[in-house]
């Protein structure tokens, strides 16, 4: 099945043939009817590439951790708790990487993408306000297993943005969206009110893993990671805000802690897969960054749903996670803490690309703008 040939046709039917294509690659072979996934380094990978999002000058994202950063004193305890599930039953829960759902669906706009005006961000800012002329492509399909969070991200490369959405859906001809906003691609992903793609302030798009990253065995940035145990009075840089729920009672770390994998893990002694190779050697030269609150730890790759086929290993289209336990995160090391961040005020710094946003209702939301199709 190829996702990215449903050019033609009405927007209706383009949309249901992305939506079937999407069930399809997250149910596996079976379901798809198209014979097994095309194997990691089966030809071109055809989708979007976000390896240099957020390269721009004091950005964290591709600075490498020194050789000499210092470590908290508090660096076992964390460690020690983030590896305990938060579900009693499951004392341990095995680190994933979220591929077939629960993570972030990543789409490319061009001059002929479909333009509309999105009024969102009422359940955080009297009266919201209205992004005009977002560009999201006919067949875009927002995350539905998220809980109903809905993430979604449009690159748009000659206007240089990132447009992300939470809680984005496509209703009776109109896109809506419990927040939209957008960020500077070449920027540093972080929204200084809080108000960003995930709750920490971090965009969405930073800190995923790509396919392409994978199928060269390189990754040239820093990761974004979940932990169940996020504070939830507690934020440092690079976020502004926290989704947390843990007290302080619980060793649990502030939003935009980084941590790194302990360098003197001999990686190619580990036997781990390729790709779980190429996670293991950024983890120990970039880090991870914590960008969100979830059931267990966990890692992001870029939603499937975009690519012409299935771009990851085989074997991560069986299930909605792939494990990666195989890495020994018992041995990360959680970097000095910066100084907590002050509360955001909420007064949203809105679209820092190339248009101002609309306070207010303004035009009703998700109407279609000035189409090239």
């Amino acid at each position: 099945m190829r996702m990215m040939a449903a050019g033609a046709g009405s927007l209706r039917r383009r949309r249901l043939l992305a939506l079937v294509t999407g069930m399809a690659l997250v149910a596996g072979p079976a379901l798809a009817g198209c014979g097994d996934p095309p194997p990691l380094h089966d030809g071109p990978i055809t989708g979007p590439d976000g390896a240099d999002l957020f390269s721009g000058s004091g950005s964290v994202w591709h600075q490498p951790v020194p050789a000499g950063a210092a470590i908290d004193p508090r660096s076992a305890e964390y460690v020690r708790q983030l590896m305990v599930s938060a579900d009693d039953d499951r004392p341990k829960e095995r680190p994933v990487v979220s591929v077939n759902g629960y993570t972030v669906p990543v789409y490319e706009a061009d001059a002929k993408t479909p333009r509309y005006s999105i009024t969102a961000g009422t359940q955080f800012v009297t009266g919201g306000w209205t992004l005009p002329a977002v560009p999201i492509p006919d067949i875009a399909v927002p995350d539905s297993r998220n809980d109903g969070d809905g993430h979604l991200v449009v690159l748009d490369r000659t206007a240089g943005c990132v447009y992300e959405f939470w809680r984005a859906a496509f209703d009776k001809g109109t896109w809506k969206a419990g927040w939209v906003n957008a960020t500077p691609i070449d920027g540093d992903g972080v929204y200084p009110d809080g108000l960003g793609g995930r709750g920490t302030g971090l965009s969405a798009a930073a800190g995923l893993i790509w396919p392409q990253e994978l199928a060269a065995g390189r990754i040239d940035h820093a990761l974004l990671f979940a932990s169940p145990w996020t504070r939830r009075d507690a934020a440092v840089p690079p976020a502004t805000a926290s989704d947390g729920r843990s007290g302080p009672d619980i060793a649990g770390l502030p939003a935009g802690a980084r941590l790194r994998l302990d360098p003197s893990v001999d990686v190619d002694s580990l036997g781990l897969t390729p790709e779980q190779r190429t996670i293991a050697v950024a983890l120990q030269k970039y880090g991870m960054i914590l960008g969100q609150t979830a059931g267990s730890l966990t890692l992001y790759a870029a939603g499937p749903a975009s690519y012409l086929n299935f771009p990851y290993p085989p074997e991560w289209a069986k299930s909605t996670w792939a494990a990666i336990d195989a890495i020994p995160f018992d041995r990360m090391q959680v970097l000095a803490l910066p100084d907590p961040v002050r509360k955001p005020t909420r007064v949203p710094a809105l679209n820092r690309c190339t248009q101002d946003a609309v306070h207010g209702q303004g035009v009703g939301p998700g109407s279609r703008a000035n189409s090239s199709d």
